[in-house]
């Protein structure tokens, strides 16, 4: 959204609390969308099938969420050809950091599961979180 000086309005002008609590709103939603949606899937496909389903509802949920919702991209600022790549790098980039955070203190250190898993899913929503900030929803030229 661009910055209104004048007015205040804008992104720039939105709490950074504002804009994780959007974040995480967001982030909660597709989850749940991944979950029903592979559940139901997997009455009727393996659940590998079904969960790419439910990943792929996922992925649309947030990038338009997080696009129109977290950080309030204005419609004028809204560039698919630009962003949604930039999604889907910075979505892989979060699965295979968590994969990596999982080998290194799973595989490697010998941490237990519970702490391995808690330790990626709270990484990467931040690492996520900053690289769609300032990088797959950067309106700025």
């Amino acid at each position: 959204m661009h910055h209104d000086a004048q007015t205040g309005t804008g992104e720039a002008s939105r709490p950074l609390h504002h804009q994780l609590l959007r974040f995480i709103l967001v982030g909660a939603t597709a989850t749940g969308a991944h979950y029903i949606t592979a559940l139901i899937c997997s009455t009727q496909v393996s659940i590998y099938s079904s969960n790419l389903v439910g990943y792929l509802a996922a992925v649309a949920i947030s990038y338009f969420g997080h696009q129109r919702y977290s950080f309030e991209v204005a419609a004028d600022d809204v560039s698919h050809t630009r962003q949604l790549p930039r999604f889907v790098v910075s979505s892989l980039g979060g699965l295979a950091l968590s994969y990596l955070l999982l080998f290194i203190m799973d595989g490697l250190v010998g941490t237990a599961t519970w702490l391995s898993l808690a330790v990626a899913v709270s990484l990467v929503p931040m690492y996520t979180f900053i690289v769609n900030k300032f990088w797959v929803f950067q309106t700025k030229a």
